[in-house]
């Protein structure tokens, strides 16, 4: 698991997401284990963003959200990632929903290289 949170945190840097959130959600038995939240900057970049993660991480099927482009949604399976549009984040606050959760991602990159 840590590989792929490792390879999804360097995908969104090296795709230029900014804010991102890793949240760690192992605790409960209903949802995924980790959730990224991370914002693009516009509608069309978070709508280019998903169709190059779609092509990339092989996904198939209808991603949520993608027609608006505001708040995207990609479930895989163990991890959902949320993309949105600076005002769709802050509009929905997951940050503060989930901040007892906030994993810091710098430990989680040193840890993984380990």
């Amino acid at each position: 698991m840590e590989e792929l949170l490792q390879k999804m945190i360097t995908y969104f840097e090296e795709h230029k997401c900014k804010n991102i959130s890793l949240i760690d959600l192992t605790g409960d038995k209903r949802l995924a284990k980790y959730m990224f939240l991370v914002t693009m900057n516009g509608n069309l970049e978070n709508k280019k963003f998903a169709d190059q993660m779609r092509e990339d991480f092989k996904m198939e099927g209808d991603i949520e959200g993608y027609n608006k482009g505001e708040w995207i949604i990609f479930d895989f399976d163990d991890v959902i990632v949320h993309s949105f549009i600076p005002s769709a984040r802050e509009k929905y606050n997951l940050d503060k929903l989930w901040q007892n959760k906030k994993v810091n991602i710098a430990k989680q990159s040193k840890k993984s290289k380990k």
